[in-house]
């Protein structure tokens, strides 16, 4: 393998000439090509839309500078587009992807530990975690704040809480759900609409040998029996979107743990959520630009 690949990005490329560009480059031998995407969020629900342009972006990738006819061909043939090439280290993606996770401490005495690592000796739990394509290290605030619920609640009500059920809606990786086995919770119901998702959260079961926890795959809105505790780290638009569904499945004075609020948009939260909802407010926490919620239904 080359020690080193080429990336030309191509700017101001025209959707009518984007074939014509393509098929240009695989006669040099390209590696292959990618469009550089843009994305807006535009209001409170969250989701990322693609912004449309006139004029793209192509990245091309090549093992070897292309010789100096590929790019006065460029210039000859789409004279408006221009042309940027930078020299770039080949590296082992795999091993790359796997310096970046290292063991760390979630909450309490309970650490997160990447599949490929032993656990740390001051970890009294350890949550293995192969993070795959989903969601859910463990590392971003909203989880560290569910977190931060999770084992709250089960400090609270220690004698308790191996007789509640919890259902962990949006469960990625399974990561809190694995927490909350560890901490001694009952039955366990993970929800989650990917199916990547939901096959990764499996596997991480499988991983941590669980024994209380069921990844279905129901959607919240088949789910039927109701819970003591009902965990849902997810964007607040989607929170207000699914609040009845969400509420539905709370058992009376059960407890919810709602993460993934946005500080700036945390007084419409409150106002499009809790204060329709027959919930009281048992805490508030805030990590860097997130907000979570710890409530209870009545």
């Amino acid at each position: 393998m080359s020690e080193t690949y080429f990336r030309i990005r191509l700017s101001n490329v025209s959707t009518p000439k984007e074939q014509d560009v393509t098929n240009y480059c695989f006669k040099y031998n390209a590696l292959g090509l990618s469009e550089v995407l843009s994305f807006t969020q535009p209001d409170l629900t969250y989701d990322p839309s693609l912004v449309s342009r006139r004029l793209l972006e192509l990245d091309v990738f090549f093992e070897q500078k292309p010789p100096p006819e590929f790019f006065n061909g460029i210039r000859e043939k789409f004279f408006d587009i221009h042309c940027a090439t930078s020299e770039e280290e080949t590296k082992d993606w795999l091993s790359e992807w796997k310096k970046g996770f290292v063991a760390f401490k979630l909450v309490g005495s309970t650490w997160v530990v990447p599949s490929w690592l032993e656990k740390p000796p001051e970890a009294v739990h350890e949550v293995k975690i192969d993070p795959g394509m989903a969601f859910g290290t463990g590392t971003h605030a909203t989880t560290k704040m569910a977190s931060y619920f999770v084992n709250k609640l089960a400090t609270e009500y220690p004698e308790k809480i191996k007789d509640w059920t919890m259902i962990d809606v949006g469960t990625g990786t399974a990561i809190l759900a694995v927490l909350a086995e560890k901490l001694g919770y009952g039955l366990i119901v993970g929800v989650e609409i990917d199916i990547e998702a939901r096959r990764k959260a499996r596997e991480n079961c499988i991983l941590n040998q669980t024994s209380n926890i069921v990844i279905t795959d129901l959607q919240l809105d088949e789910i039927r029996e109701q819970h003591d505790v009902v965990v849902a780290n997810i964007i607040d638009g989607v929170l207000i979107r699914i609040q009845k569904d969400l509420i539905k499945v709370m058992k009376p004075h059960g407890h919810m743990f709602l993460t993934g609020i946005l500080q700036e948009r945390d007084n419409l939260f409150f106002e499009k959520f809790i204060e329709i909802n027959p919930l009281k407010v048992i805490k508030r926490i805030q990590k860097d630009e997130w907000v979570g919620y710890w409530v209870q239904k009545q």
